[in-house]
Parts: C-alpha cells; sequence; structure tokens
C-alpha cells in the first residue's frame, strides 16, 4: 500500500472527538452502561486515536476487494480460459461499489480491559468508468477514471459520521502490489 493513496481515515477526517462523545451517550443508554461509560468518558480522546488509526485502510483495495467478489469478474478466475501469463484488460462503465469494514477499538482502563467498541464503515465509491487489468485471476492494475466516495461511519445504528468527496478524475494506473485474488 502506498501512503499516498486514500484511506478511510482521509475521508473521515477531522477531529474524531465529537465521534467519541457519540459513543459515550450510546454507552450511557445502551446495556453497557455503568463502569464502561464512566471509563470511556476518562479515555475517549485515546480511544478517538485509536479509531482514526484503525481507519488507516487502503480504500482502493477496499474496492478492488469488492470488484474480486462480482460475479462478472469471477470468469477471469478460470485459469483454462484466462492463462496465467496474459493480462486482460476489463473495461467497467459507470457503477458503484460498496463495502463495509468494521474497525474495533479497544479500552484498557487502570489495566482492566473494558467491552471492545465496534464500529460499521459503509463505503460507496462510484465512477463513471473504470478499467481493471487481471492476469492470473488476480486484480493487479486499477484504471479509475473519473470516481467519487461515501463512507459512513456507525456505532451500532447510529450513524456517527458522514462525509462525500467531489468527482475526482485519477490519471494513469493505480498497481495493487501483490494484487487481489478472483474470488
Amino acid at each position: 500500500m502506498s501512503d499516498s493513496r486514500i484511506q478511510l481515515s482521509d475521508l473521515i477526517a477531522g477531529d474524531l472527538r465529537a465521534v467519541a462523545d457519540k459513543v459515550e451517550q450510546e454507552l450511557r443508554t445502551g446495556d453497557s452502561a455503568g463502569s464502561a461509560s464512566i471509563a470511556w468518558s476518562m479515555v475517549k480522546s485515546e480511544a478517538a486515536a485509536r479509531l482514526h488509526d484503525a481507519l488507516k485502510i487502503d480504500v482502493l483495495e477496499l474496492v478492488a476487494t469488492a470488484w474480486s467478489k462480482a460475479k462478472e469478474l469471477k470468469k477471469y478466475g478460470d485459469a483454462a480460459r484466462y492463462p496465467p501469463d496474459q493480462s486482460i484488460v476489463v473495461h467497467l462503465g459507470e457503477h458503484a461499489v460498496s463495502c463495509q469494514v468494521q474497525p474495533v477499538v479497544e479500552v484498557l482502563f487502570n489495566e482492566v480491559s473494558l467491552p471492545s467498541v465496534r464500529f460499521n464503515v459503509e463505503l460507496v465509491a462510484r465512477f463513471k468508468s473504470a478499467a481493471l487489468n487481471i492476469r492470473g485471476g488476480v486484480i493487479r492494475e486499477v484504471l479509475p477514471g473519473a470516481c467519487s466516495a461515501q463512507a459512513v461511519l456507525r456505532y451500532g445504528n447510529v450513524k456517527l459520521k458522514e462525509a462525500t468527496t467531489p468527482e475526482v478524475r485519477f490519471p494513469g494506473r493505480l498497481g495493487l502490489g501483490n494484487g487481489i485474488r478472483i474470488s
């Protein structure tokens, strides 16, 4: 993964302390009320920093993983039809790709582990067009063209933060290192 690529933490940018405040409110009203919510109020700024760290996930790799599971691309995983030494460029028209990740923040207070705080992030990337370079059943490169993204961060059913990017045009090819196997 390249440091210059967009990460979920870039999309859910800004001060996450307000997010931690909302989580604290939910802990106070939920089944976890009591010592967990009291401890959370004392460690929430550190928990916000840990959430930011947990969101350092490459957006392109998330999207490519979602593409790798698309039924329309399954045939490119067939080595008999598409030999491993042959590169195929698959052009995709206008479409949206969605995926979810569940970052978890572990809280330790006075050497006691509190219940883990599990978040949910839904990412939707919208493409005007894109092309995938596939070799040996593995997506190796993405030629993304113009795209935009929306990310929603939730704790349980509570929407904590939402961010939408403007449409951006990416020039050239974006490599995926060892690639992502079509499954």
